[in-house]
């Protein structure tokens, strides 16, 4: 598969948001199954949403559908061994990608981050969503902030190659015994232009698309720009690139975090709030949760979302995978979303707000962070140039 992209053109794609809506879709999904399921995702832990997810797999492997759960070994550390246990004994297949420790090594550099639900070879569910109650309204608090796309009757088979090319272990040449035959039906609405591209970021393997695809909308854009950033932490070449689009007179505006479940990433990208704001970049925290969605909204023209964040863990290290779709009525839905959005549950974030909050010594926490982050984040990428075999 290498470096190509698929350009798929479909009307059959569908945002889907966190919470009672994304999971309610996702277990429909599994419901709907009839031959196969392929689901990858970072973190499934064992909580309320977790053991309702794998119920649904249960019912499906009962109805005998084949079903193939690769997990990161490091997001899903904590999944229990008697919930790994009743999975595998439903018939499920489960796998870890990425053990934390092997031989002598400790493997925190590259991780299997992308979030992929695949029904049957046709239906699929994509976006930056975990399987936890993190993303869920559950004992009424609100889920954090995150997207995926559905969808439907997708006309490649990019997405079973892609799937199966991250199941098999490195080196393995035998083929994936497939239980059905894909059959793909594109309804396609000539009336209607978009496209579809499949785009991975896989630094060890030469698989840059989705960093690619950011700075190159940063770079031709020409009127907005909206960035929905869980982990936001630019490195010097997308900063350079954002500085550029705000002296074009491209409107930027960033949703961030008021509160992150990363304390040290809160603290680092603080340090950037004075440069963004220099730069004429308009800050939003979004107030009701913790951010953790990856969006990028160029020109209400085109989407780029998924699991892919603007950093360099995602640049260089971890394994990820967005959707870019060009389509103007969903590109500009999406953008009056989050215009609404930052009216209801979000703050400016102005010179004035920044020196109320500022005294010597955040200055410096918010400094000394930056600083570490970004060198663990060298550590990261050294250490996931590595061979690829002592992750799997």
């Amino acid at each position: 598969m290498g470096g190509r992209q698929r350009v798929i053109h479909t009307d059959s794609f569908k945002l889907v948001h966190s919470g009672a809506e994304y999971f309610n879709t996702l277990e429909a999904l599994i419901d709907a199954a009839v031959y196969e399921i392929h689901f990858q995702t970072y973190i499934f832990l064992n909580d309320e949403t977790g053991r309702s997810v794998a119920k649904a797999l249960l019912r499906a492997a009962h109805r005998g559908v084949k079903i193939y759960l690769l997990l990161d070994a490091y997001g899903s550390g904590d999944l229990s061994k008697t919930l790994v246990s009743d999975l595998r004994g439903a018939g499920i297949e489960v796998r870890f990608f990425g053990k934390l420790f092997s031989g002598l090594s400790l493997h925190i550099g590259r991780r299997l981050h992308r979030k992929i639900v695949l029904v049957d070879g046709k239906d699929a569910l994509i976006g930056g969503i975990n399987i936890s109650n993190h993303y869920n309204k559950v004992k009424g608090k609100m889920p954090w902030l995150d997207f995926a796309v559905l969808l439907t009757d997708f006309p490649t088979n990019q997405l079973y190659r892609l799937c199966q090319e991250r199941w098999l272990k490195p080196g393995k040449k035998r083929r994936f015994k497939k239980s059905f035959k894909p059959h793909f039906e594109n309804h396609i609405d000539e009336s209607v232009e978009s496209t579809v591209k499949i785009i991975e970021n896989d630094y060890l393997r030469r698989r840059n698309q989705a960093a690619k695809s950011y700075f190159s909308a940063i770079l031709h854009a020409k009127e907005s720009l909206f960035i929905i950033g869980g982990y936001f932490l630019p490195g010097g070449k997308a900063r350079r690139l954002l500085r550029r689009a705000a002296r074009r007179g491209v409107e930027i505006r960033i949703i961030l975090a008021e509160q992150s479940d990363v304390a040290l990433n809160r603290n680092a990208v603080q340090y950037l709030y004075q440069w963004l704001l220099r730069c004429n970049i308009k800050i939003y925290e979004y107030k009701p949760a913790n951010v953790h969605g990856k969006v990028l909204i160029a020109d209400e023209k085109l989407v780029n979302i998924g699991s892919y964040d603007l950093n360099n863990l995602s640049t260089y290290s971890n394994i990820e995978l967005n959707l870019e779709i060009q389509n103007a009525a969903f590109a500009s839905q999406f953008h009056n979303e989050l215009e609404e959005l930052i009216k209801k549950d979000c703050q400016l974030i102005s010179a004035e707000t920044l020196y109320k909050r500022s005294n010597l010594w955040k200055r410096f926490k918010h400094w000394f962070c930056y600083h570490f982050v970004k060198t663990l984040f060298v550590t990261a990428v050294w250490l996931a140039n590595r061979k690829d075999e002592t992750y799997q």
